[in-house]
């Protein structure tokens, strides 16, 4: 009987995989019957990696690219290169890596659409079909296993090819193997919980953030010898800007900052209709445009309505409901302004909707930075970044605010308030910046070691950039004190200030997400990857 199963890539005939098939006749390994030990209960089938077996020969990639139909650019199954010693005495192995099938699989408990599923047998299954493109998983996986494949706008991974272990065959790739280095076997879960050390070895992430199930086979002379290295550890690549993401946290947390200081004046004073509806309507167009930029982030961007589905566990489905809670209700206080006559509004009404704009804010701005605290990538994974997120909003919400508010009927406090509100977000930036320094210098781990080599070098003049515009924003807002209250001059040099602040904090978030060095498995010299 010949197993069908439909891909991404089109029909796939599970069995009929010339690399496979010759590999079968040369190592005398047939189909009659089951090849696997039927699993009892509490156990879940997981890979094993002989590491002193394997030769590099990547039969394994070939015959997972044929089984799974996945593109030439795109490896389910990936072969990196580990070296250590000195010369005479040096050594060379690798390693072999698919998806680890984890027991807490962070790609399933941080997908926003649910694309994932552990199955009973331990295959940790992912549906292309919810899938939205967003790439969090990727993310939040420290062995990068999941793909995003640029034809289909949408991620795959490793499914230990599902049909064949459902028919009690093994996968291509453990057949393909000349030298039996991968094998698939029954693990007790409860025991593997509680002891899973034979997970970690060199050229690995920590085995503890997922509890990868993938059984690697250290040589014994290996343990005490030379350390091994990953061979692409020289090679330290920026990471992508992720554009629409850029325009997505800063334009939410702009909009915060505008909406929270429009509040705050009229709490502080009031200036009547006209002196506070410029403040919440630039606060929520703001908002829309962020929303609308997120889209682009996506690879199938009509179905974005399926990332608010896993509220329970993904902080990036919360993030889109928070944050959309925000964006509506910024609306309703800047139409609250701007129509007031029509709607009747009164100043608590108005007020009501102010306050509540902001605490949805505040939680989405939360929820946003929350998501970039994964242990995969350990810069990120850090209160730095949620420091780092609201004082974006204090540094730039406050003058935009005061650039769309009549400064001539606010208290002369309530200006210089919003002012000092402004610069204190920018020396909290200089104060984060100083923090990653100093973070940077303490920790002697790839990651870090990678993020400074960045800072220090290729990027060191857009660092040094950012960290100019913020000291001339400030420079320029103390200049500002003297005429702050009406007047072209205060007009221009608070629309300098901002424009500084907000180039000065695009070059942070561009730094941000192209300077973090995430784990990954091990990859080969020349390709990094």
């Amino acid at each position: 009987m010949t197993i069908v199963e439909q891909r991404h890539g089109g029909d796939v005939e599970v069995g009929a995989a010339p690399v496979v098939d010759r590999l079968r006749r040369l190592t005398g390994i047939g189909e009659d019957g089951p090849e696997l030990l039927p699993l009892d209960a509490g156990e879940q089938y997981r890979f094993s990696f002989a590491m002193d077996a394997c030769v590099g020969c990547h039969s394994c990639e070939a015959a997972c690219a044929e089984q799974n139909a996945t593109p030439v650019d795109r490896a389910w199954r990936r072969v990196g290169e580990l070296e250590g010693g000195r010369f005479p005495m040096t050594r060379r192995l690798n390693l072999s890596m698919a998806c680890n099938h984890c027991l807490e699989p962070t790609c399933l408990s941080g997908c926003p659409t649910e694309a994932y599923t552990k199955l009973q047998n331990g295959v940790v299954r992912h549906d292309a079909a919810e899938c939205i493109g967003c790439q969090y998983c990727i993310w939040n996986c420290p062995y990068e296993v999941p793909v995003y494949d640029k034809a289909a706008k949408v991620v795959a991974k490793c499914d230990m090819c599902l049909p064949r272990l459902e028919a009690g065959q093994r996968p291509a790739c453990v057949l393909a193997c000349p030298t039996h280095a991968i094998t698939v076997e029954p693990v007790d879960v409860a025991a593997w919980r509680a002891d899973h050390a034979e997970a970690d070895g060199p050229g690995l992430p920590p085995s503890g953030i997922t509890l990868s199930t993938t059984r690697v086979v250290v040589p014994d002379r290996l343990r005490d010898g030379p350390q091994l290295v990953a061979a692409a550890d020289h090679c330290v690549e920026p990471e992508d800007p992720h554009w629409p993401l850029i325009a997505l946290t800063l334009l939410t947390q702009l909009s915060l900052g505008t909406v929270a200081a429009t509040v705050a004046a009229e709490l502080a004073g009031g200036a009547g209709r006209n002196g506070l509806a410029g403040g919440a309507v630039g606060a929520a167009l703001a908002g829309a445009v962020a929303l609308c930029a997120s889209l682009f982030h996506l690879g199938r961007p009509a179905h974005a309505f399926k990332a608010l589905r896993n509220l329970r566990t993904s902080w990036l489905s919360r993030e889109v409901a928070l944050l959309a809670v925000f964006s509506g209700a910024s609306l309703t206080y800047a139409a609250a302004w701007t129509w007031a006559d029509v709607l009747g509004a009164g100043r608590a009404p108005r007020l009501a909707l102010g306050v509540g704009a902001v605490v949805a804010g505040v939680a989405g701005v939360y929820a946003s930075g929350r998501l970039y605290l994964v242990p995969a990538r350990p810069v990120w994974h850090s209160r730095r970044t949620l420091v780092a997120f609201f004082a974006t909003a204090l540094s730039t919400g406050p003058l935009l605010a005061l650039l769309c508010l009549d400064r001539g009927r606010l208290p002369a406090g309530v200006v210089l308030g919003l002012m000092a509100s402004a610069a204190t977000g920018v020396l909290t930036q200089f104060g984060v910046q100083a923090h990653l320094a100093r973070t940077l210098r303490a920790r002697t781990d790839r990651q870090h070691r990678g993020t400074a080599q960045l800072l220090g070098g290729r990027f060191r003049g857009l660092l040094l950039a950012r960290l100019a515009g913020g000291a001339a924003t400030l420079a320029l807002l103390a200049w500002t004190l003297d005429v702050a209250l009406a007047g072209a001059e205060a007009e221009g040099r608070l629309a300098t200030a901002l424009v500084l602040a907000a180039l000065s904090e695009l070059a942070g978030r561009y730094l941000f997400y192209v300077t973090v060095v995430p784990y990954r498995v091990a990859g080969s010299f020349f390709s990094g990857r």
